[in-house]
């Protein structure tokens, strides 16, 4: 790794792993405000996907990554 610690890496998947599980959960269980609050969980993790995917698009264009990290065999 990059000098960055591992908790560091792991935390975001974590905390959306953990609001899944809450989300899941609440809405097997519970109804009205489970549902709301399963609702609102549930769509934590499609928004942290929605929010990031264009920019890591972006990012890795303008660094001009290739598009493959297998050199010629030539």
């Amino acid at each position: 790794m990059s000098g960055k610690r591992p908790i560091r890496v792991w935390t975001a998947p974590i905390v959306l792993a953990v609001l899944t599980s809450i989300g899941l959960i609440s809405a097997l269980v519970s109804d009205d405000a489970g549902d709301v609050l399963a609702w609102i969980t549930l769509a934590v993790p499609v928004l942290v996907c929605c929010w990031y995917a264009p920019r890591r698009t972006r990012s890795d264009s303008a660094q001009g990554a290739p598009a493959s990290s297998v050199p010629d065999a030539s």
